[in-house]
């Protein structure tokens, strides 16, 4: 960011810098969930409110991570052609600085360098008056802002998961996915809980997808079978 003053917490940016970076996202959706949250919408199936509320996170984490490396995109944009703002100052003591926001110009004024100080500052508002208007063109904030609005979506939505039973197989699965995705965005992959969560998901997975063969298996031996088949 250009300014260590912003009001994005840290923790917001350390999950963006994962959510740019991690492979996490490429993390299988399980068994049609999608399909089967189009015929909740459509009342052509029976309805899972989970699976409905997982396809919605769903939704909106794809778009924080458009957003995200858009974004990511766009100050890199802005890095190299206008640089992040900044100033030399001098200290008092005689050291020469960089410094990337008005709290740490103010840190480093003293009676002694007053002078040096003011052109300091003065050289730090033009150089951000040049960032806002690079910005304001290719709308660096306003992307900024769509990431903020995106989370907060995500992030209500997760608040709900708990509270939101599960009705099928597929309603389950997606639970988990959705918990192994946004936990593993804060903390390291390899870390407990996530390798067992994936491991109990891998496992409902691999019974539901045997349940379900052997389900087509009987309906066609059923039809074979029959003494009504033609």
């Amino acid at each position: 960011m250009a300014d260590s003053d912003n009001s994005m917490s840290l923790s917001f940016v350390t999950r963006r810098r994962f959510l740019v970076g991690t492979t996490t996202a490429a993390l299988a959706w399980p068994f049609q969930v999608e399909s089967r949250a189009a015929e909740v919408r459509d009342g052509s199936g029976a309805s899972d409110p989970a699976l409905v509320l997982c396809e919605n996170w769903q939704d909106f984490h794809e778009e924080t991570l458009a957003l995200c490396r858009e974004q990511q995109r766009l100050e890199t944009h802005l890095a190299k052609t206008v640089g992040f703002p900044c100033a030399k100052v001098r200290l008092a003591d005689g050291t020469d600085v960089t410094l990337h926001s008005i709290e740490s110009l103010n840190d480093a004024y003293s009676p002694e360098n007053e002078v040096e100080w003011g052109r300091a500052l003065a050289d730090f508002a033009a150089h951000q008056a040049r960032w806002d208007a690079a910005d304001a063109e290719i709308g660096y904030s306003r992307t900024d802002e769509l990431i903020r609005q995106s989370e907060t979506v995500e992030s209500a939505l997760l608040d709900d998961l708990p509270q939101t039973a599960a009705t099928s197989i597929e309603g389950i699965l997606a639970k988990l996915t959705v918990i192994l995705r946004d936990g593993e965005h804060w903390e390291h992959p390899d870390d407990f809980p996530w390798p067992h969560i994936r491991s109990v998901l891998d496992d409902l997975a691999r019974h539901h997808k045997c349940r379900s063969s052997d389900d087509r298996q009987i309906d066609r031996a059923t039809v074979v079978n029959s003494p009504y088949r033609r």
